[in-house]
């Protein structure tokens, strides 16, 4: 890349929306190979790959809209009181989150609301950093 063409991998590094524009020279190819470009964004741009992956999923997987899409009109809490529905002791719900999010509240509010009671059906637990 920086030897056969820096400015134009550089043009396209600082992009908006690298994931939709064609990388440079013999690198276009991977329009056509989604995931091999869902690695070079990876790569490149870490930070575009929330966006990236959706739009792979949109792409690749049959059904891919339905998928990214079939929660999208419903709030946080109406998603969670399902989930809450569909869980059980032996099948508990794991929140796997970015940085900046933070479900306790919301989570709290429901189980109170549901009469579950924290430390006898409802166990918060922190797993990340340290």
């Amino acid at each position: 890349m920086e030897k056969d063409a820096p400015n134009r991998f550089k043009d396209w590094y600082n992009e908006l929306t690298p994931e939709d524009v064609k990388l440079p020279l013999d690198w276009k190819k991977l329009d056509n190979m989604p995931f091999q470009k869902l690695l070079v964004i990876r790569c490149l741009r870490p930070d575009r790959m929330t966006v990236a992956l959706g739009n792979f999923i949109r792409q690749v997987l049959p059904l891919g809209d339905s998928y990214m899409d079939m929660d999208s009109k419903n709030s946080f809490t109406d998603v969670l009181e399902k989930a809450i529905e569909d869980s059980d002791p032996n099948t508990p719900i794991f929140f796997i989150l970015s940085p900046g999010a933070d479900p306790v509240k919301e989570v709290e509010k429901i189980c109170k609301k549901n009469k579950i009671e924290p430390g006898k059906g409802f166990f918060s637990m922190a797993l990340g950093q340290g």
